[in-house]
Parts: structure tokens; sequence; C-alpha cells
């Protein structure tokens, strides 16, 4: 259990005192303290609404495995790896489109939100950087608070290896 602030304050200034001979012990239990208070912090945009920050890539296979990216029009929903505000993702694929729905960890007080997105190649991928020229751009699609779905495009049908990553903004308009 994290501490308040105030009880923060006080094992600072305990274990930390000027002049004091403090052990390692005491020095760990206030950085100890000061991460497990920072894990506690939901992030906040500057407009003081809850933010979400995420990553999503897919695996080589189901159970462990190692990241290839994912490639748009393949099914993946069980090879889906999910990074940060996110409570799970799954997807539905088609030819050359992957519609990924995300249940994000944050809900926002209403659907007045927006989902900014980039792709990036996984970097240790054999795949070609040119292939990402065939991608078209994605589109978001609020479902509820702490829901979203986001369709992936791509035009030729080239081989991808992909990471999603993506941000959620609520407004206050």
């Amino acid at each position: 259990m994290a501490l308040t602030i105030e009880e923060l304050k006080e094992l600072v200034n305990t274990n930390l005192a000027d002049n004091s001979n403090i052990e390692p012990a005491e020095h760990r239990a206030v950085e100890l303290a000061l991460i497990d208070y920072l894990e506690t912090l939901q992030p906040v945009s500057t407009s003081g609404q809850p933010l979400n920050r995420g990553m999503i890539t897919a695996n080589n296979g189901s159970f462990g495995g190692v990241e290839v990216g994912i490639e748009l029009g393949i099914q993946l929903s069980d090879r889906l790896r999910h990074y940060g505000n996110t409570n799970s993702v799954s997807c539905v694929s088609m030819p050359n489109n992957t519609v990924i729905t995300v249940n994000l960890q944050n809900s926002h007080p209403n659907n007045n939100y927006i989902v900014k997105s980039w792709y990036e190649q996984v970097p240790t991928s054999s795949v070609l950087l040119q292939n990402g020229s065939s991608l078209g751009k994605n589109v978001f699609k609020i479902i509820s608070p702490s829901q979203f779905q986001i369709i992936l495009k791509e035009w030729t049908g080239e081989v991808q290896a992909l990471r999603l990553h993506f941000e959620t903004v609520s407004y206050d308009y």
C-alpha cells in the first residue's frame, strides 16, 4: 500500500535528515516508498482528464514466442500482446484489414476523447521498411468511455511486422 504524500514527506525527513548516518535499508525504504507512490498515479493529461497510452503487437505463438508484430489481414487475437494502460485487446481480420478492440485501464468521463495512433516496424523484423508505404490511415471509433476500436488498413497485401502505439486524450468541449 502506497503512503500518502504526508507520510512520504515524513519518511524522507526522518530517514534522510541532515547530518545523519543513514543505513542503506533506510535509504532503500524511501526509494521504494517513492516508487510505490508513483505506481499509484493515474496518467493525467494537461487538461486534467484521464490519459491512456499503450502499444499493441503480436507474438508468433499463442503462449510465449517471440515478437513478430501485427500483420494486417491475419487473425491474431490469441497472439496479440498489449502494454501500457490497457486491460485487454482483441481483433477481427479480413483481407488487408484488421479491426482491433481496445479495453482501456483508465476510463474517460464520457465518450468525448480522441485516439492518436502511430505505427512502428518491429525493430528485430526482417520485413522491409518499404512495406510500410502500403499502409492506409487509421480510423478509430469510440465504443464507450473505456473502449474503442481502430481499423488498420493496407492497400497492396504486403507482409507487415507492426507495433501500434496509441494515446487517448479527453476533451472538455
